[in-house]
C-alpha cells in the first residue's frame, strides 16, 4: 500500500448536502478498492485561477489515503465519471 494524497475540485453548484455525497462516494470508491483513508480537509470554496466548465470557483477537497497502486486506475477512471468533479490530482507521496 502506498500513501497518496488526492486533491478535488468540486463543482461549486452543488449544495452542502450535494457536496457531503460526492466526497462519501470518493471515500466509498477507495475503500472498495482496497484503501485507508487517513484524513481529510474541506478547504471550502476558492476562486479558480482559470475557468473550468465554465466555472470561476470550486470546492476543494484534500483527501489523505493510502492505496495499492494497481488499484489506483480504477479509482481515477471512476473519478473521471463523476461530473460534479471539475478536476483532480493524484500524487504517490512516496515518490515512487
Amino acid at each position: 500500500m502506498h500513501n497518496y494524497e488526492g486533491v478535488f475540485i468540486l463543482s461549486p453548484d452543488l449544495s452542502a448536502d450535494s457536496s457531503k455525497s460526492v466526497i462519501t462516494q470518493v471515500e466509498e470508491s477507495i475503500s472498495k478498492n482496497g484503501g485507508r483513508i487517513d484524513g481529510l480537509q474541506d478547504w471550502g470554496r476558492r476562486r479558480l485561477a482559470y475557468k473550468i466548465k465554465k466555472k470561476q470557483e470550486g470546492h476543494y477537497i484534500l483527501l489523505n489515503f493510502q492505496m495499492d497502486s494497481q488499484q489506483t486506475k480504477k479509482f481515477e477512471q471512476a473519478l473521471r465519471l463523476n461530473d460534479n468533479i471539475l478536476r483532480f490530482l493524484l500524487v504517490n507521496k512516496e515518490g515512487r
